[in-house]
């Protein structure tokens, strides 16, 4: 199993990176601390990049910021050639920090400020994509008082994902009713149609029932309005192998009977390489046919880039028996920093003891005084001792921006990269958590009323 996220086990049972034992790494770091696959993102980012075309288009990739914001993960990938795309003045300020040229950053969202509005206006982003009609009169008004045409796509919402405050239904004529305000306005530039279904992707058949709407849509742009759009971005949604959503069955039958959630089978998903392959073929052949160029093809990944190139390690503080047994393991990580586990199946491995059978069901939860604080109500694993340190993989998609610092600091994250170990952010301190408060020393007096 730990070959899927590309580990090994070292002689002594310990889940180990490029022979970096996971578990010793708490030694120095602390517990619980984020651990970044350096290979395995490199190994991520080159299938999203490798992919040519029959006709040799090669696919631009745009990494999700708001997936896992953490600047040492974004400048590796920055590094191998992935863009940014961002969806917040924050994302936007944080991209530009870190290197990347307005080029090559797209700004989506579908709450952007008139200043955030304004600021990707001035700076002449590569793609600003618009999510609802109100937006198109606030972008042209920032065009017009800069003197700019920005490149503006419109967010479109397809017959499967997601909808409502995210894009315009293509069946329901609202995108194309934008699509030609903003062509109409004069000072804009109708550039894309960009598509993000949300959920998690698994098929092909999924996969190419979108960019048939999307290209469907880019046909009426040409017949009715004659424009040739440059840029189709398909947006992101590609899920994680090994990471599946938990049923409201499932997850009510493992609380009444610890029954285990189903795991997903890796191979029950398409890989990022057939992926990107089957949605550029797609489109380079609808292109083909009409003897029109093939536009610039975007991917904006997240989840399908980051999530398995993340690892979770947390340490067992205490062992609550019940009957029947082995009962509770409480960990130093929760829902305070892995959230998504209580709505996904996350594997959850034993970092420390690899080698010993795997044969009793825990229920494991967190340290936040919360009785929804429950990592798994029935992980399999081998009977546990204070201290053992346990894995919980895929955490490099939303566990890091969801993470509170609920009575807890957040911990440290570091990079495993080849024998290598870089500290990419420091482990919070009480005073991190408090450095934003006024707190006021009060009067002497008062200090005494106090203590009696």
């Amino acid at each position: 199993m730990p070959a899927h996220w590309g580990l090994t086990v070292t002689p002594s049972g310990h889940l180990a990176c490029d022979s970096v034992s996971l578990a010793s790494l708490r030694e120095t770091w602390g517990s619980p601390l984020h651990v970044v696959l350096a290979r395995r993102l490199r190994e991520n980012a080159s299938e999203f990049l490798a992919v040519n075309g029959v006709g040799r288009t090669r696919a631009e990739v745009y990494y999700s910021y708001k997936s896992n914001p953490v600047p040492g993960v974004l400048q590796l990938l920055h590094g191998l050639g992935v863009g940014a795309e961002v969806i917040s003045e924050y994302e936007l300020w944080l991209a530009l920090k870190l290197g990347v040229p307005a080029n090559r950053i797209v700004f989506n969202g579908p709450a952007k400020s008139t200043a955030a509005i304004h600021d990707a206006v001035a700076r002449d982003l590569l793609l600003l994509n618009v999510n609802h009609r109100e937006e198109i009169d606030v972008v042209a008004a920032a065009a017009r008082a800069l003197g700019k045409r920005p490149r503006i796509g419109i967010r479109v919402a397809a017959s499967a994902g997601w909808s409502g405050q995210f894009g315009l239904s293509i069946g329901q004529g609202e995108a194309f009713t934008a699509i030609k305000q903003v062509h109409e306005s004069g000072v804009l530039q109708l550039t894309a149609i960009h598509c993000h279904v949300g959920g998690m992707l698994r098929s092909a058949q999924q996969v190419l029932g979108y960019v048939g709407e999307v290209l469907a849509l880019a046909d009426r742009v040409r017949s009715d309005l004659g424009v040739e759009l440059a840029i189709l971005d398909f947006g992101g949604s590609l899920a994680t192998p090994t990471v599946a959503g938990i049923s409201e069955f499932d997850r009510r039958l493992s609380i009444a009977f610890q029954a285990p959630i189903p795991a997903p089978v890796p191979d029950a998903t398409i890989s990022i390489r057939e992926y990107v392959r089957c949605v550029v073929e797609k489109v380079e052949t609808h292109y083909a046919a009409t003897a029109k160029q093939c536009p610039r093809i975007f991917f904006e990944p997240g989840r399908a880039m980051t999530g398995n190139a993340q690892v979770l390690i947390t340490s067992v503080l205490s062992l609550n028996a019940s009957d029947p047994k082995p009962g509770w393991a409480i960990l130093d990580a929760g829902i305070n920093l892995a959230e998504s586990a209580r709505s996904e199946f996350h594997h959850i491995l034993p970092a420390s003891r690899m080698h010993a059978e795997r044969a009793l069901r825990y229920r494991l939860a967190g340290p936040i005084c919360s009785p929804g604080d429950v990592l798994s109500w029935s992980a399999l694993l081998p009977e546990l001792a204070i201290g053992d340190a346990l894995a919980i993989m895929d955490a490099g998609a939303y566990f890091v921006p969801f993470a509170t610092s609920f009575s807890f600091p957040r911990p440290a994250i570091v990079m495993v990269d080849g024998s290598d170990v870089h500290l990419l952010r420091h482990a919070e301190t009480f005073e991190h958590i408090i450095a934003l408060d006024r707190v006021e020393q009060p009067p002497a007096n008062e200090k005494r009323q106090a203590l009696q």
